[in-house]
C-alpha cells in the first residue's frame, strides 16, 4: 500500500514530524508520474485534491473547517456548544449596547489572531472598540475560566492540551479574551484534563465537519461546567508526547505504520 502525506504547504511542521515518524514520504506529483496512483492519502490541512486515492480528511472538509463561518454553520446544525453568532452587524452592534463583548471576524480563513476586532460596551475595564465594525461574521464573547486543545482522531480524544498564560509576559501583555502564541500563551499538558463536556464537544466538532481528525479549541466554564467550541485546526503542530498520540492513532487505522514496518518496507 502507497501511504503519503500532503500538508497544506511544504514545510508544515505537523506533516514533518509525523512522516519522519511513520516513515511516510510527502505526496509529490512526481511519484504519481513515476509509481502510480496512491492508495491512501493523510491530509494535512491542504483543502485542495490533488491526487487519487483514499483521502484521511477530505480536502472538501478541510475547506469547510477553515472558514469561521462555514464552521459555525456546520457547529450549529449539529448540535455542537458553541457561542452564539450573527452575520448581521445591526444585531451585533445591539449586543454591545446591551453590556455584552462582540467579536468580530474580518477575516474567515486566518489564524494567530489575524483579522479579529473586539467591540465592547461604554466603561468596559476590556479593551475593545465601541463600534462594531463591518466584518462577514460576528460571534457573542462568552467569559470562560480554561481553554483547551483537544486532539481528536478517529472518533477517540487522543491527547489533551491547556492553554496557560506564559509567565515571562508582562501582564499588560497578555490578553485574555483572545488567546495565542502571540497574546502571551502557550500549550501545555502537565498535569492537565480536561471535562467530560469538553471532550465530548471535540469529539462532536471534528465529526460534525466530517473530518476524521482535528486539534479543536474549546473554552471551558468552571461556574456552569459547560464547554463552547470555537474552531477546528487541521494542521496541528505535532511534537513529544502529541507526535506519538497520533502516530498510535494513524498507526491503529493503518496497520503498515505500526512497529516501523512500513518505514522498513519503503526503505527496503
Amino acid at each position: 500500500m502507497k501511504i503519503r502525506i500532503e500538508p497544506y504547504k511544504a514545510w508544515s511542521g505537523g506533516a514533518k514530524a509525523l512522516g519522519q515518524r511513520a516513515g511516510i514520504l510527502r505526496a509529490t506529483k512526481k511519484q504519481v508520474t513515476k509509481h502510480g496512483d496512491f492508495d491512501t492519502i493523510i491530509n494535512w490541512g491542504r483543502s485542495e485534491r490533488r491526487f487519487s486515492g483514499q483521502y484521511i480528511n477530505l480536502p472538501e472538509n478541510v475547506l469547510r473547517a477553515s472558514c469561521k463561518k462555514a464552521s459555525m454553520l456546520a457547529f450549529k446544525e449539529a448540535g455542537v456548544p458553541i457561542p452564539e453568532f450573527t452575520t448581521d452587524r445591526s444585531v451585533a452592534q445591539a449586543w454591545v449596547e446591551a453590556g455584552a463583548h462582540v467579536i468580530a471576524r474580518t477575516l474567515l480563513r486566518a489564524s494567530q489572531g489575524r483579522g479579529i476586532v473586539l467591540a465592547g460596551p461604554e466603561g468596559s475595564e476590556i479593551t475593545a472598540v465601541r463600534k462594531v465594525p463591518a466584518a462577514p461574521l460576528y460571534v457573542l464573547y462568552v467569559k470562560k475560566a480554561v481553554e483547551y486543545r483537544i486532539h481528536v482522531a478517529f472518533g477517540e480524544v487522543v491527547d489533551v492540551q491547556q492553554k496557560k498564560r506564559r509567565l515571562e509576559v508582562p501582564d499588560d501583555k497578555v490578553n485574555w479574551q483572545i488567546r495565542n502564541s502571540h497574546n502571551g500563551w502557550v500549550f501545555t499538558r502537565d498535569s492537565v484534563s480536561a471535562p467530560d463536556c469538553v471532550r465530548a464537544a471535540s469529539i462532536s466538532a471534528v465529526s460534525a465537519l466530517g473530518l476524521d481528525f482535528g486539534a479543536v479549541d474549546v473554552g471551558y466554564n468552571v461556574k456552569l461546567d459547560s464547554a463552547v467550541v470555537y474552531e477546528v485546526n487541521t494542521a496541528p503542530g505535532l511534537e513529544g508526547t502529541t507526535l506519538e498520540t497520533y502516530y498510535e492513532a494513524f498507526a491503529k487505522r493503518l496497520p503498515q505504520l505500526s512497529g516501523g514496518a512500513y518505514r522498513r518496507r519503503r526503505v527496503a
